[in-house]
């Protein structure tokens, strides 16, 4: 059976969920505490001009129709239309138009206002988890699909929307409506009153019974919407490898079947929904009709007027309407706390990494590693007792098997990740020491794939350095070998080029990552494999451009193309996480080591092997 606690317990449960959502926004919505006080009190208003609204009925029918003298609170008026059926007709017809005027007004502005906090919470709150997703480190971004947080950007936010304002501020005008109608019916007849609202208990007994299997329901919809964007997204930045192994079908087939598991959940969703609402209606249909009953009853032993039978009939209908709503509300409530929850669950979460408190000096771009061990979350070793010393403006090789650790190895200088054992150096000085945006600032990254935006091309090779001049991003592109393809394009340095630079070559894609790298004028560079996938004339350019790149600089690169490394000060050859030789090319190449092996796979039927052949400098960092 349902207690009065338990009615009371339930009526609450969407205001603390909205409560505490506040709380949790409470600094997007600080800004906007003006503005939502004035959505409350034009809901309040709405609100009086609903209390008032059935009055005028009561009058006509009991004073123009039954002939009753008047009886208001105000004897002025009682004066004014005495004796004038007419009069108090014309008085009651425009006191309705006035009362659906002004309910109108406040309406709008309640509307407008709510919309408008609304609008303005969502800015906030996407803008402050999209920066929070930025600053988590690339443990939790590897370990988490871009679809699920791209839905927790977009969906989940604007469910957050529906708790915060959206629905919270017409709960309060709806609770002051019910609150008030209760308190008028009392006054009118208390025995009908009872009646009315006997029903209550049962309404939010339902509330109760399905606010949580909702909740559940919908928490396992955003989850699978999430898997689903995941996967389109997925397909999409994939489509090359699709259409190549002709594998549309299984694509179709595959989000069919994720799309099905989506659909379901929704319509589970949806049908607790649609079951709350039945029942909802169910008991005010009994409410309504057991108060008609006994209202007539009462009419007939002349206990109450024809006309307060109407204003307690059309409050009984207005009654129900907020109850009905309140009920609403916390199923939408039930819904947007899952949302609420997917948002805050990236929120709480803390990056890997934090910078210090130093601002890094610019580099003169010594790099020391010592006893540099790195392991992952589940124990898994990569890298183990890393000693290097790289000095300044020397180039340096990471030679090795695929998944050795080498982009962890050099991924820890500009603090990707933290080494979880021994310490890097920058000139003397821990890394760890140096705040991220200083020590980054003076670290230059040419990727392996070369990573373009969605912009112009100004826009791309500027990226490296955002107050970069006209003249500077142009004689970065030169010293890339890139220019003159750029002048050749109809729009020049304007061009716009394809999400992840795909209407460019792979060698275009390279040389404007170096021009990138190039503006920035960083003192150490970091290159991952920059050849990889290029053609002889392709991988030529980019050889010269990594000439320019790396004067005077320290550079650390990863090759798996030992051609591209033999002019390098320093080869490391890195095994298991170990490095188990070091030395130059023909140092290494006369020792008959690991790196002989590799060098003698590589070139295997090659007549240029050896050590003295002359190939063109590298330079790099990854």
């Amino acid at each position: 059976m349902v207690t009065p606690i338990d009615v009371l317990r339930n009526q609450a449960r969407g205001v603390r969920a909205s409560a505490t959502a506040m709380r949790r926004f409470r600094g997007e919505i600080s800004g906007h505490w003006v503005t939502l006080l004035g959505a409350v009190l034009c809901a309040m208003g709405y609100t009086a001009m609903r209390i008032a609204e059935p009055w005028p009925l009561k009058f006509i029918f009991d004073n123009v129709l039954n002939g009753q003298p008047l009886e208001t609170p105000f004897p002025w008026l009682n004066q004014l239309l005495a004796g004038s059926r007419t009069r108090i007709l014309l008085a009651a017809i425009l006191a309705l138009l006035m009362l659906a005027a002004l309910r109108g007004v406040f309406y709008y502005y309640q509307t407008y206002l709510t919309s408008r906090v609304g609008q303005a919470i969502v800015l906030n709150v996407r803008r402050k988890l999209f920066a929070h997703i930025q600053r988590l480190s690339l443990r939790f971004h590897h370990e988490s699909s871009t679809g699920d947080l791209l839905t927790r950007l977009t969906g989940d936010i604007n469910n957050l929307r529906e708790l915060l304002v959206a629905s919270a501020v017409p709960l309060v005008s709806e609770t002051v409506i019910l609150v008030g109608f209760v308190g008028v019916m009392f006054a009118m007849n208390w025995r009908l009153a009872l009646l009315a609202i006997v029903t209550i208990p049962l309404i939010f007994g339902l509330v109760r019974s399905y606010s949580s299997r909702i909740r559940q329901a919908t928490r396992k919809q955003r989850r699978r919407e999430g898997e689903l964007a995941s996967r389109l997204q997925e397909a999409l930045k994939g489509i090359q490898v699709v259409q190549l192994f002709a594998r549309e079908p299984e694509e179709d087939a595959r989000l069919r079947d994720l799309n099905q598991r989506s659909l379901d959940s929704g319509l589970q969703a949806s049908r607790l929904g649609a079951k709350l609402n039945q029942g909802v209606e169910l008991s005010v249909a009994l409410g309504m009709a057991a108060t008609l009953w006994f209202g007539t009853t009462e009419v007939i032993a002349g206990r109450l007027t024809p006309g307060e039978l109407i204003v307690f009939v059309t409050y009984m209908q207005s009654f129900y309407r907020p109850l009905r709503r309140i009920s609403r509300f916390t199923e939408r409530a039930s819904k947007a706390s899952s949302c609420v929850e997917r948002i805050t669950e990236v929120l709480d979460q803390e990056p890997d990494v934090r910078g210090g408190p130093v601002e890094a000096p610019r580099f003169r771009g010594e790099i020391r590693f010592k006893d540099v061990g790195f392991s992952y979350a589940d124990g898994g070793s990569v890298l183990r007792d890393i000693d290097l010393t790289i000095a300044p403006g020397q180039t340096v090789a990471l030679v090795g098997p695929s998944g050795a650790g080498k982009s962890t190895l050099i991924g820890m200088i500009p603090r990707l990740h933290d080494a979880t054992r021994g310490t890097i150096e920058i000139d003397g000085r821990d890394v760890r020491e140096f705040t991220l945006e200083s020590l980054r600032d003076g670290i230059a990254v040419v990727p392996q794939d070369g990573m373009l935006f969605k912009s112009t091309i100004r826009e791309n090779i500027a990226y490296g350095k955002l107050d970069a001049t006209d003249e500077e991003i142009e004689a970065a592109a030169r010293a890339a070998r890139i220019h003159d393809h750029i002048a050749s394009l109809p729009e020049g340095y304007e061009t716009v080029i394809g999400e992840r630079g795909v209407s460019l070559s792979g060698g275009q894609r390279q040389r404007l990552a170096i021009a990138r790298a190039i503006v920035k004028d960083a003192p150490i560079v970091l290159l991952d494999e920059p050849t990889t996938g290029l053609d002889a004339a392709a991988e030529r350019l980019v050889m010269e451009a990594f000439d320019h790149l790396l004067r005077g600089r320290t550079a650390v690169v990863i090759a798996h193309r030992l051609a591209t490394i033999r002019r390098a000060d320093l080869i490391v050859v890195d095994e298991n996480g170990r490095i188990v030789e070091r030395g130059s090319h023909a140092e290494l190449f006369g020792l008959g080591g690991r790196y002989r092996v590799l060098h003698d796979l590589q070139f295997a039927g090659s007549s240029a092997v050896t050590p003295a052949a002359e190939e063109p400098a590298l330079v790099a960092v990854s």
